[in-house]
């Protein structure tokens, strides 16, 4: 509209003194408030539209009315020039005037070429007219070659419109691609970080996104002013075994749920990995409103479950960790967090624990009791003892049970359970059992032939796929025959049952070299009949409790003779465990079973106290036995 202005000033100057004054100023005002008005409204219209808040669209339809009316109103004054003068102005006024008419067309046609009809509409208007004069009302063979050319140049112009249009509307498409795709991108990319930050399962926070904002917590300047839950399932587990594992997870996503309802808005509820939880619960400060949360997520979580039909009841432990408390963040917190929900496993199910200073004092005794447990493996720090294991009937030692001690520097002479789990956690109790085969087999090698060994192995080797090599190589390197070697093995709902195949092929390779195969504790575990059935047991040891309940117990009793009677049955002999009185030993007796272990039957020896033991009851092999203390 600049340039329309500017045009116009050009054709008053141009035809001052050729036109009458009144007419051109008429003309010239006409046209300059058409522009005026076409140029205002433009700039109005387009610093409307920058506006955030501008929401609002006009109409197509009315848009392109407005666009058909400007067309039509910029067009006619130039139209209305050319067609009134040309032929009444003659010379070079002649030329300007076609010359800023044809200008006008050709440069109003390409800016109006995005809305082909007015450009049309626009160019047509402007030369249509003077082009017709020329032709069919003015004398004169030159004007009829001028109107021609008029005509032939609006064609032209037709011809660029139509192109220019085309063009246009390619772009318009490109660009709308352009921007789906870069839609499509950014979705894309808020999806993946989505997922990235989501649990698969349960549609909460999984870790990733977790530790983000405990570390964006706790970058942030001022006081730290959140907490950090962390919520550990009881006997999920078990369920999960038990039901299957569509039950566990729907299990999983229901107990999230729980979670989420209980805490607030802004909140953070993950899921960490397997039946472990963590909420990031800000503006908890005190302790009161802490133990509040704690106190409500295990009640929540220990309320029953309607799962796919199943009724399903579990519970949760809870450890809390106040960042205003500790002066720590990020995992150290989180740390804490978790070292609170031991203790309160510690405590009991269905507990809740703060965390407090002496946790992180147990946790670094913990770590010395890691560091001892490697030394005592380096540097033999292990020791094997021996329980008897004896005829009933003849009180003869038809075999030895062997169980590994540790001699602390500090806490003496340590059990199993005292320092398994830890040996588990840290990686070292498969080595400890290489160990153990290895001493047993060796210090057995120089007992009497008909003495065998037998090896409680607990879970600590279940599962391992080269525990039928590590026999071979001890047995082999001892000299012991395999048919002296007895490997006892525990199996309940936490041993066992996650490698079936693997273990199953270990101990039939063990029984087909001579080795045999005993059942501990059975009668405890749910899973023990089962596997009663897969595996190739030559013996069945029944657990202390049943023995320790026999003569107060009538269901005791019922259960050892069943047993003694399934493994008649199935070709094995029976061992009673904890036999500690004499009429629990002729109880037992009288029940069918023939063997037993105990402390009425002789205590736990060092290798060579159990060898002094045999040469009391076997004199005979004072010489081999010497060798062996």
């Amino acid at each position: 509209m600049a340039g329309y202005a500017i045009n116009v000033v050009i054709a008053v100057i141009a035809f001052r003194g050729l036109i009458p004054g009144v007419e051109l100023a008429a003309w010239a005002v006409a046209s300059l408030a058409i522009c005026s008005f076409i140029g205002l409204r433009s700039v109005t219209r387009s610093l409307r539209t920058r506006q955030p808040e501008a929401s609002k669209q006009g109409s197509p339809l009315r848009d392109g009315r407005w666009a058909l009316l400007i067309a039509l109103a910029s067009a006619l004054p130039w139209a209305i020039l050319a067609t009134r003068w040309v032929g009444a102005v003659h010379g070079d006024s002649e030329l300007i005037l076609m010359a800023l008419t044809v200008g006008m067309a050709a440069s109003g046609s390409v800016l109006l070429a995005p809305i082909p009809v007015a450009a049309v509409l626009y160019a047509t208007a402007i030369l249509l007219p003077p082009a017709l004069k020329c032709i069919l009302f003015v004398q004169g063979h030159q004007y009829l070659g001028l109107g021609a050319l008029a005509v032939s140049f609006l064609v032209f112009l037709y011809g660029l419109i139509v192109t220019t249009g085309r063009l246009f509307l390619e772009r318009l498409e490109a660009v709308a691609s352009l921007k789906d795709t870069i839609a499509a991108l950014s979705e894309a990319r808020e999806e993946t970080e989505r997922v990235a930050m989501t649990d698969g399962l349960t549609g909460i926070a999984n870790r990733r996104a977790f530790m983000a904002r405990l570390n964006a917590l706790n970058n942030r300047a001022g006081a730290k002013s959140f907490s950090i839950f962390y919520i550990d399932l009881d006997r999920f587990k078990s369920v999960n075994d038990a039901l299957g594992h569509a039950v566990g997870d729907a299990l999983l996503k229901s107990v999230s749920a729980r979670i989420t309802g209980l805490v607030r808005e802004g909140d953070l509820v993950a899921r960490l990995g397997g039946d472990e939880f963590a909420i990031v619960a800000q503006d908890i400060r005190e302790r009161a409103f802490a133990s509040s949360l704690a106190e409500r997520l295990v009640v929540s979580l220990s309320e029953p479950y309607d799962l796919e039909g199943q009724k399903v009841q579990i519970g949760a432990c809870v450890g809390v960790a106040l960042a205003c408390e500790s002066g720590v963040g990020g995992e150290m917190l989180l740390k804490q967090a978790d070292l609170a929900m031991f203790a309160a496993k510690e405590a009991g199910r269905g507990m809740y624990c703060i965390f407090e200073a002496d946790m992180q004092r147990s946790a670094d005794e913990h770590r010395v009791l890691e560091l001892g447990l490697r030394a005592a493996l380096v540097n033999d720090g292990f020791e094997l003892f021996y329980q008897p294991v004896r005829n009933l009937e003849t009180n003869a030692i038809t075999s030895f049970e062997c169980q590994v001690r540790w001699r602390h520097p500090l806490r003496g002479l340590l059990t199993p359970a005292q320092f398994l789990a830890t040996a588990i956690d840290i990686g070292i109790a498969e080595d400890i059992g290489n160990w153990v085969i290895k001493e047993a087999c060796r210090q057995a090698a120089h007992w009497p032939s008909d003495v065998p060994v037998g090896i409680n192995m607990s879970s600590m080797r279940i599962g391992v796929e080269n525990i039928a090599v590590s026999v071979e190589r001890a047995l082999k390197s001892a000299g012991l025959p395999p048919s002296r070697l007895e490997l006892e093995m525990e199996v309940t709902e936490a041993s066992l049952m996650s490698a079936d195949a693997e273990v199953i092929a270990s101990l039939r390779r063990l029984k087909d070299i001579g080795v045999s195969i005993a059942l501990d504790d059975f009668g405890t575990g749910y899973s023990s009949l089962g596997y009663l059935v897969k595996f190739p047991f030559n013996r069945i040891k029944i657990d202390r409790l049943f023995v320790s309940q026999l003569g107060q117990s009538a269901q005791s009793e019922l259960i050892v003779r069943s047993i003694a009677e399934l493994a008649q049955r199935l070709n094995c002999s029976v061992v009673a465990e904890g036999i500690e009185t004499d009429d629990q030993r002729r109880r037992v007796l009288a029940l069918d079973v023939t063997y037993g272990q105990g402390m009425l039957l002789g205590a736990p020896l060092s290798a060579p106290e159990a060898a002094v033991l045999l040469m009391s009851e076997a004199p005979d092999q004072v010489p081999q036995l010497a060798q062996s203390a």
